[in-house]
């Protein structure tokens, strides 16, 4: 990294100069000593060679630190490091935080100033500053309106939670800032440690014991050193008559011999140890893999907050609970298994349905990438496309289906990866497809008369059911190879499953979503495509009195109902305190938290977010669970919901237990949850028998229905209905009601449902009448006959048996994709939402990829950028001006009146003014902010970030018209629009004549 080069450079600078330096050159080695090092690694400083660069800033900076520190690796060792001195903990909200302060520097105490902002308190300044001056013989700092007493064992740290803050020029001018966020070689060999710990503890203690000696050898050899130069330097006259020096000198050759010898054999046992803890090397590198992956979900969300403490914790509980075995190759891959699949199922249970396969697939492609799977070049065209925007291609061939759009996608393709390379000689010649799943994507039209006549060699990489049932022989292959070195079929053989999925994305853009999760379930397993089902009873195995339950909601979601049921279950009906958080209701919660902490009762604070104001005092309250000394009832347990909202402390997100509370995606996802919240009692002891079961499918399904046909938009519903389990449980309830005396009120039960228990969120007539229609399908007395199926195909039912098992097998060998027909719709509707959903998903993975370079040749993302930014003002012009307009264009008419096509490009040519004054201005200012000229804003970033993800800026969308298009294509349009005005227009070759006709 930066530091790495820094140091580099210092070398050869001093050689330049020709000051004598060693070849391995460290700060560290020159900064601090190995005992050291190890006193703060015993102190909770990870291992890594980042982190111990970090603490030689931290300790020996003339300024104060400033750490950036979101996962508290640094806080947590400036309180183990600090404690013993009496470390003071302060807050710029706390109300006395400044007088702490003061006591602190008067006394010579450290302090720790936690969760910082992008900017701090102005009163602070004399201390970052050290603005300290004697008077009296005293030394004194003046803080807020009094001199105070400044001692020199004073000592202050700063910790920031934010993981990417903007400092001003002038708050980093004041600190140190220290960037203490995990890295991914120092977060693996910080899991290595524990995974070793917990495979091979006696590996881990040969380590320590090792550390511990060679420490103590080298500091035993620094002592006997220092004894021999304190003794020559007060020898005087002739050193070799003093006979004290003498005897010295030689015992100190003896065991300076003897630790020199144990020094080695010491090295020597820590190489094999390293040898045998590398072995483990795999399982540590996944663990660091995947935290980075999860750590990126806050980006998408502010609830999807994970603390590397949680994650180590989840990481290493499932290395001890893993399946054991002697040979180490299957226990290699048994811990990488369980590890990636228990982080899976408890972090998504804790996301929103449409982030879930966003999560799937980025943990696959970054496991692929890290095997060397999948390239970089291979993910950045996935995500970005082809980016620039001056690009030559080829002509266009001749061809009549072949347009222009479809031909640029070949180039660029062809151009970006070679392994596409002839892609556009194929594309007019032969059909080219790939198979994926169950399904075959054509590029082309499938038959055309203009293709080359199929040969020996089509045939032989054809499909099994489209091969001649004659092989043509090797010979007759060869002489077709040389007729035509260009075969039907060669891409779907040539092509890796990741290239596939770029082919899709390129060619059938709607099918990516089916083809990511078919992707993940290949190269992952089916359990990561797959809403893993959470209940109640789970959840509450994984809390603690001091680990609350967070309830993620969504619009028209509830939780009460599932909560009271589990209340009831455990025989906590009436020990549960539910309280709906609002103005005024706080310190009820507060008084009500107190209580149930001592008797060992529930809470459950609902709508969080309605309590912003509240929130920080809640999370001091939470914080005091864990603290020194705090007594809690081992049976008292809280429960918080909240819709996602950045005023929930992040803190409370990170050691608590999440999950959602909305629909799942997809009819079986659906009824899997649906039957999962079903007792058998319920399901299988009606007096109605197989009538009942049937119906109460058929309610179910048909709610799944409902949920689901909101995913077309105004095809499935005129608005946008917040259906919710509610609903479903009951209708269910309304069945079981009616039905108790064995007889079937179809009327009484089709209103009910129909009108009241769904119609009563329905406003729109025609999706009232759409309603009814699907009742009509599930719920009706011809559901009952033998043989009835809810779709044209017969693949959705309702099954036939005795128990719920029947049922929830069924529901297990449903598709994951859904047909539309039982829907009741067309094919051609899934096409809209297919392509919103692709979207989506590549704008989400997008949002938090780290910064990338996306040209070839090796260039970094600032040259990409400003090449990009030459490239802009070289293509678009400064202004259009107005004046140059023929005078005939503003002649008025007869009656007074300017032509109202003129009025119209008058405003036109304002509307592009503004718009090229915006593009030029954040252009220039790029270009300087990237030479270094001028401060990179939170805007400019954007932009910059924008033109890598090869995207609009938003600064440049809200400055023009409405554009679904790339970076690329909307630079080409905004020339071609510009161009249009300035010369077709401006120029008059077709508005004057226009005028003239209106005149």
């Amino acid at each position: 990294g930066y530091r790495v080069e820094l140091v580099a450079g210092w070398i050869d600078r001093c050689r330049e100069l020709g000051i004598p330096v060693s070849e391995d050159l460290s700060l560290v080695k020159i900064l601090a000593d190995a005992y050291e090092i190890r006193q703060w690694n015993e102190d909770g400083l990870p291992r890594d060679s980042v982190s111990t660069e970090n603490a030689v800033l931290v300790t020996r900076g003339r300024r104060w630190p400033l750490m950036i520190d979101p996962q508290d690796q640094a806080n947590r060792w400036i309180r183990q490091k600090e404690s013993n001195n009496g470390l003071k903990v302060i807050k710029l909200t706390d109300p006395n935080y400044l007088r702490t302060l003061e006591n602190a520097i008067r006394i010579g105490m450290p302090v720790l100033l936690e969760e910082v902002g992008e900017t701090l308190d102005p009163s602070l300044e004399p201390v970052l500053l050290r603005q300290t001056f004697i008077q009296g013989g005293r030394l004194l700092i003046r803080l807020g309106d009094s001199d105070i007493d400044y001692d020199k064992n004073f000592k202050f740290y700063m910790t920031t939670k934010l993981s990417n803050p903007h400092y001003l020029p002038e708050v980093s001018i004041k600190v140190t800032i220290i960037n203490f966020t995990v890295t991914k070689s120092g977060l693996e060999d910080q899991l290595l440690s524990d995974v070793v710990r917990l495979e091979r503890p006696d590996l881990e203690q040969q380590r320590n014991t090792l550390i511990t000696n060679i420490n103590k050898d080298k500091n035993q050899l620094k002592l006997i050193e220092d004894k021999i130069l304190r003794l020559l330097f007060h020898s005087e006259g002739n050193i070799l008559d003093d006979e004290s020096l003498i005897e010295v000198l030689n015992s100190s050759k003896i065991t300076s011999g003897e630790i020199t010898r144990r020094l080695i054999e010491a090295e020597e046992t820590e190489k094999k140890i390293s040898t045998a803890r590398e072995k483990y090397r795999t399982v540590a590198t996944r663990g660091s893999l995947m935290y980075f992956v999860v750590a990126n979900l806050a980006e998408i969300d502010p609830m999807y907050q994970y603390s590397l403490k949680y994650f180590a914790q989840l990481f290493n509980t499932c290395i001890e609970n893993s399946e054991k075995s002697s040979d180490l190759d299957i226990r290699l891959q048994t811990l990488l298994d369980s590890t990636t699949r228990l982080v899976y199922t408890n972090v998504s249970r804790g996301l929103f349905e449409q982030h879930k396969l966003v999560f799937s697939f980025m943990l696959c492609i970054d496991v692929m990438r890290e095997r060397g799977d999948v390239t970089e070049d291979e993910w950045n065209f996935f995500l970005r496309g082809a980016t620039g925007v001056d690009r030559e291609r080829p002509e266009k061939p001749d061809v009549p289906w072949l347009g222009q759009i479809l031909w640029n996608l070949c180039c660029d393709l062809e151009a970006a990866l070679p392994v596409f390379a002839g892609l556009s000689e194929d594309i007019s010649t032969v059909p080219v497809f790939v198979v994926f799943g169950d399904s075959k994507v054509y590029a082309n039209p499938e038959e055309w008369d203009g293709y080359a006549e199929p040969t020996a060699e089509d045939n032989a990489t054809a499909e099994p059911e489209e091969a001649e049932e004659t092989p043509p022989t090797a010979e007759e292959g060869s002489e077709a190879k040389e007729e035509k070195p260009r075969v039907r079929g060669q891409w779907d053989s040539k092509l890796t499953e990741f290239q596939k999925l770029i082919f899709i994305k390129v060619f059938k853009e709607e099918r990516v979503v089916p083809a990511s999760n078919l992707f993940v379930s290949r190269n992952l397993g089916k359990t990561f495509v797959e809403s893993p089902p959470v209940g109640m009873a789970t959840l509450y195995e994984d809390m603690a009195p001091i680990t609350p339950l967070v309830f993620i909601l969504s619009t028209g979601s509830d939780p009460m109902g599932n909560f009271q049921r589990f209340a009831k279950e455990k025989g906590y009906m009436q020990r549960f305190h539910a309280i709906s958080l609002g103005q005024g209701q706080g310190p009820v919660a507060a008084k009500l938290i107190a209580t149930a902490t001592k008797s060992g009762d529930w809470v459950f604070l609902q709508n969080c977010h309605l309590a912003a104001s509240w929130m920080l005092a809640m999370e001091n309250l939470i914080k005091e669970f864990s603290a020194p000394g705090k007594e809690i009832h081992a049976d008292f347990r809280l429960f918080l919901s909240s819709m996602p909202a950045k005023s929930f402390p992040v803190s409370v997100l990170q050691n608590s237990v999440k999950v959602t509370n909305e629909p799942p995606k997809g009819l079986r996802a659906n009824l899997r949850r649906a039957f999962a919240e079903m007792t058998p009692l319920f399901f299988e002891g009606h007096a109605m028998g197989q009538t009942w079961r049937t119906l109460v499918f058929g309610l179910c399904f048909m709610h799944a229905v409902i949920l689901e046909r909101k995913k077309f938009g105004p095809l499935g519903w005129n608005i946008r209905y917040e259906f919710s389990d509610s609903d479903r449980e009951c209708a269910l309830d309304n069945l079981k009601m009616f039905l108790v005396d064995g007889e079937m009120p179809w009327d009484a039960l089709t209103f009910i449902t129909a009108e009241i228990t769904y119609g009563g969120r329905v406003t729109d007539s025609w999706d009232t009448r759409c309603l009814r229609t699907l009742l009509k399908s599930f719920f009706s007395p011809e559901t009952l006959n033998e043989g009835y199926t809810y779709s044209p195909s017969g693949m959705y039912y309702s099954p036939t048996g005795p128990s719920i098992a029947t049922y929830t097998a069924y529901i297990e060998s449903l598709p994951f994709n859904d047909d539309p027909e039982v829907f009741g719709m067309h094919e051609n509707a899934n096409i809209t939402f297919q392509i919103q959903e692709t979207t989506s998903l590549l704008g989400t993975i997008l949002d938090v990829q780290p910064r990338l370079g996306g040209g070839g040749g090796g260039k970094t993302s600032d040259e990409v950028v400003f090449e990009l930014a030459d490239s802009v003002l070289g293509r678009v012009p400064d202004s259009l001006n107005i004046e140059e307009a023929p005078e005939e264009m503003f002649q008025p008419d007869s009656e007074g009146r300017v032509n109202s096509l003129t009025t119209v490009l008058q405003q036109e040519v304002d509307r592009f003014n503004k718009l090229l004054k915006v593009l030029k201005n954040s252009m220039h200012t790029i270009k300087k902010a990237i030479k270094g000229l001028v401060v990179m804003s939170l805007e400019l970033e954007a932009v910059y970030t924008s033109f890598l993800n090869n995207q609009v800026p938003v600064l440049w969308a809200t400055a023009a018209y409405p554009s679904m298009k790339t970076l690329a294509s909307w630079i080409k349009d905004l020339v071609l629009r510009v161009h249009f005005i300035d010369v077709r227009v401006l120029g008059c070759e077709w508005l004057c004549s226009a005028v003239c006709l209106v005149l």
